[in-house]
């Protein structure tokens, strides 16, 4: 203590309690110190500080540097044509009526992690870590390490799943007179969601026809169904929205092992849900996980890389889009306590471990009346879920890591890891914070 400090309280009781305040704010200063310390070290001991954090756009700039492709413009040929022209005409119709093909259409042009733009980026990279055998191919054939056949097939992908995505901000009409006035925009709406969802799903089945190979077409096909599946997935509330499955009575969890499964059948089954993270997993595969992995897939096919790499790129896309999907969460689950996802990791993960949390959707259903989100909010956070989420995160984080460690080529390798490193680390501030 400074003596003007001192000097400032002259009787004993003030000395005193100035020694209190000083003792307790070093107290308060040394454990800031272990805390950061200590989680320091965890991260140290589990291997993800070898490497400076980056920040998520320096990632994507990173890896658009190595692909020598600017992903973020990948959809652009795909939009700037006469239908699209048609259809964003209409769409100054919709402004005022908060239809939500607004905000989609928002982040398909300016670009958001919510909706999985990145998906061509990684399917990209993955393509370059994998290496090329330049001797069998003539130099029109590829660019950057990465075939022209590659290029496509990650704008197919990631057009596909946009295309899904649109399909998806169709608006609830069914009650008509609560929207009075702005009921013929949003039905108008509706239309332009179904029309341009169909356009770029019909263009993605041409554009697939022509990498002229048939496995690949199957493969990619097989990711549009399991899309199409994920949705369908499970119990659905009054508003058409997933409701989480009553969890199960058993105490034996069979494990949902997505890695060794036969992909081109259907994935999973209704057995696995009210299992906890195995309904997740499930869940993720079917919607995002799924159409990844299969596009990571693809690339290898095209470049004729073999079954093993084949297998390693499907198993490291599907790590990708799980870890993704786990921020999605976490990030909506804290950020909108009144509006988040009823299948959300943090919701799912504490309905398996407390089931007596499901009494709040089980009185929804009865009494016909909407969830008390924000009651349910607290109840989840009362659990230990976020120590299982944070567990996850880091088993998602070792995986990709494992899997892109078997690709070669390193500047590609690399940027992939960085990009789940940026991933893991802005979850754990959202579930620090």
């Amino acid at each position: 203590m400074s003596k003007f400090c001192w000097k400032a309280f002259k009787n004993n009781e003030n000395r005193k309690n100035l020694l209190i305040f000083s003792r307790n704010f070093h107290a308060l200063l040394i454990d800031k110190v272990v805390r950061e310390s200590s989680c320091s070290w965890m991260c140290r001991r589990r291997g993800y500080s070898k490497h400076e954090p980056l920040d998520w756009r320096e990632a994507i700039a990173q890896a658009e540097r190595t692909v020598g492709f600017p992903t973020s413009f990948l959809n652009l040929r795909w939009l700037f044509n006469d239908e699209i022209a048609s259809t964003a005409i209409h769409l100054r119709k919709l402004v005022g009526t908060n239809h939500p093909l607004l905000k989609s259409a928002k982040n398909l042009l300016i670009g958001s992690k919510s909706n999985l733009q990145s998906v061509g980026l990684i399917i990209l990279l993955v393509s370059k870590a994998a290496g090329l055998n330049t001797r069998d191919y003539t130099e029109d054939q590829y660019d950057s390490g990465i075939l022209h056949s590659q290029r496509a097939l990650a704008e197919i992908v990631e057009m596909k799943r946009t295309g899904h995505m649109i399909h998806k901000t169709m608006a609830n009409l069914q009650e008509k007179e609560k929207f009075g006035d702005k009921f013929q925009d949003l039905l108008c709406g509706n239309k332009i969601v179904l029309l341009s969802g169909d356009y770029l799903l019909a263009k993605c089945l041409q554009n697939l026809g022509g990498l002229r190979n048939n496995e690949v077409t199957e493969l990619i096909s097989t990711g549009l169904r399991d899309l199409v599946e994920g949705d369908f997935l499970g119990e659905r509330g009054p508003d058409n929205t997933s409701m989480p499955t009553k969890p199960k009575a058993e105490n034996i969890v069979e494990p949902y092992d997505w890695e060794n499964e036969y992909n081109l059948e259907k994935l999973g089954s209704n057995s696995y849900l009210g299992q906890g993270k195995q309904e997740w997993v499930l869940r993720t595969m079917l919607q995002s996980g799924s159409i990844l992995g299969k596009g990571c897939q693809g690339a290898m096919k095209l470049a004729r890389r073999g079954e093993e790499m084949e297998r390693n790129a499907y198993i490291l896309g599907g790590h990708f889009a799980l870890m993704w999907q786990l921020y999605l969460d976490i990030k909506d689950f804290f950020i909108h306590p009144h509006s988040y996802s009823l299948v959300g990791a943090p919701v799912i993960m504490a309905l398996w471990e407390y089931p007596s949390i499901y009494g709040h959707v089980w009185i929804s259903k009865m009494e016909r009346k909407p969830i008390e989100m924000k009651q349910l909010h607290y109840a989840v956070r009362s659990t230990r879920s976020m120590d299982y989420l944070a567990g996850l995160l880091d088993e998602e984080l070792a995986a990709i890591l494992k899997y892109s460690d078997r690709f070669p080529v390193e500047d590609a390798r690399e940027a992939l890891q960085n990009m789940a490193r940026t991933i893991h680390g802005e979850t754990l501030q959202y579930m620090e914070n």
